[in-house]
């Protein structure tokens, strides 16, 4: 790439989880002594979800990476991170980003191999909000990167 050539890197796709388990925010109120008002007309509160007993941030971080697979028909072979934005881990030894890619491998091994994800590089980003926006910025520079994305079969 020319010095004066810009690579336009973006979102062309995004998928989101969400608990099919929800409480009542009007509950919430009144378990916690809040302003039922202040919850539902001030932030457009009225339930929040909750994970179930086998839900946590690594299966529904692989839910919604699945979602993108399938609906983009990506090869996962050719995906080259899989960068995790949380508030917190499930393990304090390793990212919770290698659960879900173990899922994602056991889901995808049948058709693409056992090291279907061999070439993927995986991260948390562990900072309440900030970690997901740090986890694109992160990724947006490693597209726009001047070598490619051609390493250890990358995406090009």
């Amino acid at each position: 790439m020319k010095k004066h050539d810009t690579l336009k890197v973006g979102i062309d796709d995004m998928a989101i989880y969400l608990p099919q388990l929800y409480f009542s925010i009007q509950d919430l109120a009144i378990a916690r002594g809040l302003e039922y008002e202040k919850l539902s007309q001030g932030l457009g509160l009225y339930k929040m979800s909750i994970p179930d007993a086998h839900e946590d941030t690594a299966t529904m971080a692989a839910q919604a990476v699945a979602e993108l697979i399938d609906k983009n028909h990506l090869d996962p072979r050719k995906v080259g991170r899989i960068y995790m934005g949380t508030e917190s881990a499930l393990d304090g030894s390793k990212p919770t980003a290698t659960y879900t890619l173990n899922m994602l491998q056991q889901r995808y091994a049948p058709v693409y191999g056992n090291d279907c994800f061999l070439n993927c590089d995986v991260v948390d980003m562990t900072f309440a909000c900030v970690g997901g926006v740090d986890a694109l910025h992160n990724t947006l520079d490693w597209v726009r990167g001047e070598e490619g994305r051609n390493w250890r079969g990358g995406l090009r």
